[in-house]
């Protein structure tokens, strides 16, 4: 299985007034068009989820739905609390043991989350994995029934796909 771990793009910064609640914090208007920039370099490096899975948190739901449509992934978004902020990598892994048959996966989410999902996937605990807003590291994993035991493709900055995505 392939697996692409997102972190969502720029948000409105904690606490701004009309978004006190964290879980409302939507994209700004540069993260959205910045995303976008980075969905066109994922595209140009042939990434293809089959389902992309978010995190419920409106900043997240934004960037899944953004990759959802440059991507043309023709399966609704699936919403899971366990790729909130704060939620235990154990339980995404689990969550993924569900979708053996699927080829393809980005997971849409937020820190530190992603960086302990990595961490998890690769077996690591002592790894400092960083996920810039809108970073992107792809996995693979042949088998879910076990040990989590990802092999880790590439992690890129959204710096380096909005460049992948100008090559096109």
């Amino acid at each position: 299985m392939k697996l692409y771990l997102v972190r969502h793009a720029i948000a409105v910064p904690h606490f701004t007034v009309g978004y006190e609640d964290d879980s409302q914090r939507p994209l700004t208007d540069k993260g959205r068009a910045k995303m976008r920039d980075i969905t066109r370099g994922l595209k140009v490096l042939g990434v293809a989820p089959q389902i992309i899975l978010s995190s419920p948190y409106v900043r997240a739901r934004q960037t899944a739905e953004i990759l959802r449509e440059g991507l043309e992934v023709q399966n609704s978004i699936v919403f899971t609390e366990n790729l909130l902020p704060l939620a235990h990598p154990d339980h995404m892994w689990e969550e993924l043991k569900q979708y053996s048959r699927v080829d393809s996966l980005a997971l849409v989410g937020h820190e530190p989350n992603m960086s302990a999902l990595a961490n998890l996937l690769l077996g690591e605990t002592r790894l400092q994995i960083v996920f810039k807003k809108g970073g992107v590291c792809h996995m693979t994993v042949d088998d879910l029934s076990g040990a989590p035991a990802a092999v880790l493709q590439w992690l890129l900055t959204p710096k380096q796909m909005v460049a992948i995505g100008q090559k096109r």
